[in-house]
């Protein structure tokens, strides 16, 4: 007689469904078989209706101003896990802002709404300058302004966008897209301009302190919130430094980065140091239709345009985190020598001593102490364009020995972004399978 687990035999006993397919072990894959399984079934149907919430938290660093911004969608009928009521906390991806989470590409439902529909209290975040203050409906959307003239607004104070007299723009040599790192346009604020105050003062660490002010503020009672984290893409290169500052329950996985050191130790490994000296301080990096159908290369064209369409709403632009999501020394120690150098550091930010001062500079770029009291989930589509299993294999080898328990799993087909409603519903029936097993506890 064949051996049956126990839940397995409680299940057959009391007359319950029976899941066609199960979490993969450590390092394992979700079968396409099984896809289709969780796509046929509906695991976790919809139990509530939600509110959703925008809100602005001014604060001042390195001698300027900044507004974060953070999206809340709070569900009627909460799911609780143990007791607590469950929250998960989304980074937005490379080149796009929080409201990406609200709404795909298909211009339907995003994974936030999946969740809260499902009890699941969903935060979405965007880093400072990638929100849109000027947008005429309110939303954060740049949707109204050309996509060469995208420059990062710090504050909901700034009353007009940027002009060409506050940048220059400078060609990267790249005429095809074959990597996530790359960009055929890069733009950079002139010396002695307001904008290059501005863009010296959002240090890696501004946009940590702005998500870290944005979950105290929404997050009211800590100790009865199940806490985790999701960092789409470039995303996890920021919430795994806030641990330091605000410590999740978990981490969330899909198509997320890891911390920059992970990252430059795996492109070193292949031989390739450029990312290190790079000078990319200060950079804003034009992420064009180019970039787009890197990720969308299955895609016929006549969906990719429509798709392309509606990612405009997005800024398409990356602004100063690269250097720290690649851990681009060079461009740290720039970023620092010039800041400390200028007149906006007030004296109360110099109290650390020059030292001090630059080795915060690094410090968002390594994985924080925290971890170790943290379970992280690392799950990727074996299609994954830009975290492909080898890369997400070598980033463990670096950040595994920093957590409590580190997990890697993997789903057959599917790609970087939640585009479609199929693949936003396969992982979040797997992110919540996950959470039950008690992964996280």
């Amino acid at each position: 007689m064949p051996r049956v687990s126990l839940a397995l035999g409680f299940a057959l006993l009391l007359g319950l469904p029976v899941a066609a397919w199960e979490i993969p072990p450590d390092n394992g894959t979700l079968s396409a078989r099984e896809v289709l399984d969780i796509l046929a079934a509906d695991d976790y149907p919809a139990t509530s209706a939600y509110t959703q919430r925008t809100e602005f938290i001014d604060f001042s660093a390195n001698g300027r101003s900044f507004t974060q911004v953070v999206v809340t969608l709070t569900p009627d009928i909460p799911r609780l896990h143990r007791g607590r009521r469950l929250v998960v906390v989304g980074a937005e991806p490379g080149s796009e802002y929080g409201m990406d989470f609200l709404s795909t590409v298909e211009r339907q439902e995003g994974p936030g709404i999946w969740l809260a529909r499902r009890g699941v209290t969903f935060i979405a975040l965007t880093r400072v300058g990638r929100w849109n203050f000027l947008a005429p409906a309110g939303d954060g959307s740049w949707a109204t302004v050309p996509l060469g003239q995208r420059m990062p607004i710090f504050s909901r104070a700034q009353k007009a966008h940027w002009t060409e007299r506050d940048y220059e723009v400078r060609r990267s040599g790249v005429s095809t897209v074959t990597s996530a790192n790359m960009s055929p346009v890069y733009r950079f604020p002139r010396r002695g301009t307001e904008l290059e105050k501005q863009m010296l003062a959002a240090t890696p660490r501004v946009f940590v302190e702005g998500y870290r002010l944005a979950l105290e503020n929404v997050v009211t009672d800590r100790a009865r919130a199940f806490v985790l984290f999701w960092g789409m893409s470039t995303g996890g290169a920021s919430l795994y430094p806030l641990a330091k500052y605000y410590a999740p329950d978990g981490y969330l996985g899909w198509g997320t980065s890891s911390t920059g050191l992970a990252h430059a130790n795996n492109t070193t490994g292949q031989g390739n140091t450029s990312n290190i000296y790079e000078p990319m301080a200060l950079r804003v990096r034009e992420r064009g239709l180019d970039d787009f159908e890197f990720y969308t290369k299955t895609i016929d064209p006549r969906t990719r345009a429509r798709w392309w369409d509606a990612a405009l709403r997005s800024p398409r632009f990356k602004s100063t985190e690269d250097a720290a999501m690649y851990f681009a020394a060079g461009a740290l120690a720039e970023h620092g020598f010039r800041l400390w150098q200028s007149d906006i550091l007030p004296a109360a930010d110099r109290a650390m001593g020059f030292a001090g001062f630059m080795q915060a500079m690094f410090e968002t770029s390594l994985p924080p102490a925290a971890l170790r009291r943290i379970a992280v989930l690392d799950l990727n589509g074996t299609n994954d364009e830009t975290l492909p299993p080898a890369t997400v294999d070598a980033n463990r080898t670096v950040m595994e020995p920093y957590a409590r328990t580190f997990r890697v799993g993997r789903i057959e087909g599917l790609h970087h972004y939640l585009f479609t409603q199929d693949s936003i519903k396969v992982v979040g029936t797997v992110w919540l399978r996950y959470i039950e097993s008690g992964f996280f506890d």
